[in-house]
């Protein structure tokens, strides 16, 4: 019989002590085992990992779940902390920004997972301007960030009267459009666009504006003219007046601060077609009148003369606003304009008139040039 069946078979003392203590040895081992197993939870930067460990402390519990907390990081609680079952770790690892605040650049370590949160850590206002979406997660890695701080300026926005605002924006352009009055178009603004908001600066803005407008209007109507061989050249007959038409005209239309400045027509519809007007004008050899010069001079010798009235014929054998006699009227050129001076326009009349004074001065009408200065 072997060794071991002997001692199998044997009812001994020792075998039996031998066993429990083993026995006793697992039993308390296995309730070692239970009450150091934990299962917990570990918040890295806003993921959540569960864990089972057998460690006893937070140090342990991060160790065993990849991560060595540097200096920097934020550990809650603290890594020498022990742990308890069902418990949460917080780490929040460090990043690196690199901050300008108005020009000024700075490098801060932050745990803030959110550019609104390392605003926060920074201790800046909630009404500072920055260059990155405030919900914008932050990199492990780190980022920049360019922030603006609240200036107050005197805003004159086209044709109002200056207005103090106070915002945050780093160039005046983003300052604008933060204040609901952002460029357009080709508005101009004084200072340039791009440039820097400082406190106290005045900020001028131009709006120039193109606007499609469209209008029904009443149209001329266009005029048709007629050259009478048999009419002095001075004189022109309506033969009809036509009528106006009416048409829907669109318009491109310029405005600077509100005020019209030009427009140009980009479309027409016609809705009621314009009837042409005739006109009638003279062309018969001979019978041209030279420019008038100092027409009002003349105006004012034919109110005094005539009372304005270059028709006049009052059978006193002087006709015309100037008051020309039968002989004057022929001896100086008259007849090839009319047979008298009150049948002849008021140009043709000032065209003799003109050379009447050159040859007889002022003279030739006395009593009036004497009243009006003339001479």
């Amino acid at each position: 019989m072997s060794s071991i069946a002997r001692l199998n078979s044997t009812r001994s003392l020792t075998l039996y002590l031998v066993v429990a203590a083993l026995l006793a040895t697992l039993i308390v081992g296995g309730a070692v085992a239970v009450a150091r197993h934990k299962t917990v939870t570990i918040d890295v930067d806003g993921e959540m990992i569960t864990l089972s460990t057998m460690t006893s402390d937070v140090n342990g519990a991060l160790q065993a779940a990849g991560y060595e907390p540097g200096d920097k990081d934020l550990v809650a609680p603290s890594a020498d902390s022990s742990l308890s079952d069902g418990e949460t770790v917080v780490l929040r690892r460090a990043r690196e920004l690199s901050v300008t605040v108005d020009g000024q650049p700075q490098q801060i370590w932050t745990t803030a997972l959110t550019v609104d949160e390392a605003l926060q850590q920074m201790d800046l206002a909630e009404d500072v301007h920055v260059s990155a979406s405030r919900g914008e997660r932050l990199p492990l890695e780190g980022t920049e960030l360019d922030v603006a701080l609240p200036k107050q300026v005197s805003l004159v926005d086209g044709s109002t009267a200056p207005a103090p605002v106070t915002l945050a924006a780093p160039t005046v352009r983003e300052f604008l459009a933060e204040a609901g009055a952002p460029l357009e178009q080709a508005d101009t603004v004084t200072p340039a666009p791009d440039a820097t908001v400082t406190d106290g600066v005045e900020i001028v803005v131009t709006r120039d504006r193109t606007e499609t407008k469209t209008e029904t209007t009443d149209v001329a109507p266009p005029e048709q003219r007629i050259e009478d061989p048999t009419m002095n050249m001075s004189r022109t007959v309506v033969e009809n007046p036509g009528a106006p038409g009416i048409s829907d005209i669109t318009w491109n239309v310029n405005t600077v601060n509100g005020a019209e400045v030009g427009r140009e027509q980009v479309d027409e519809v016609v809705k009621v077609p314009a009837q042409p007007k005739v006109v009638r004008v003279g062309a018969k050899p001979g019978t041209e009148v030279p420019p008038v010069e100092n027409g009002a001079t003349w105006d004012a010798l034919a109110q005094c003369e005539a009372t304005g009235n270059w028709a006049i014929n009052t059978g006193n054998g002087f006709y015309g606003g100037i008051q020309f006699d039968q002989n004057t009227w022929e001896r100086q050129g008259g007849l090839k304009y009319a047979p008298r001076a009150d049948l002849a326009t008021r140009e043709e009349q000032i065209a003799i008139g003109s050379v009447t004074q050159r040859s007889q001065g002022w003279g030739a009408w006395p009593a009036c040039t004497s009243r009006l200065g003339y001479r």
